[in-house]
């Protein structure tokens, strides 16, 4: 046999031994951390909306240019109505599942 063939079978023998252990891993270990990870992008997307917001309702009762206290004022409102779409979306999604996963 020649050694270019050994070496495939060997790998081949090897790989259907380690696999199903790398895909248990993959799915124990690093899935839910990749998850975990995403989970806190968001928390921190989230905080720097809030932050940008809350920096904006400030600048609007030290503003003294109308135009840009309306300015500050209209994305102000406008950030708020999207945080509450947003938090409404996401309390209605974690309702319907949360329905599901104690039935």
């Amino acid at each position: 046999m020649d050694a270019k063939k050994f070496l495939t079978e060997t790998l081949q023998s090897i790989l259907q031994i380690v696999v199903p252990y790398i895909t248990k891993l993959i799915q124990s270990k690093v899935v839910p951390m990749i998850k975990r990870k995403i989970y806190e992008r968001l928390d921190n997307k989230v905080d720097d909306l809030i932050t940008d917001l809350a920096q904006n309702a400030a600048k609007i009762a030290d503003e003294q240019n109308e135009m840009k206290k309306s300015a500050y004022l209209e994305g102000t409102k406008l950030g708020i109505e999207t945080m509450r779409a947003i938090s409404e979306k996401l309390s209605k999604a974690a309702d319907e599942i949360e329905s599901v996963i104690n039935e």
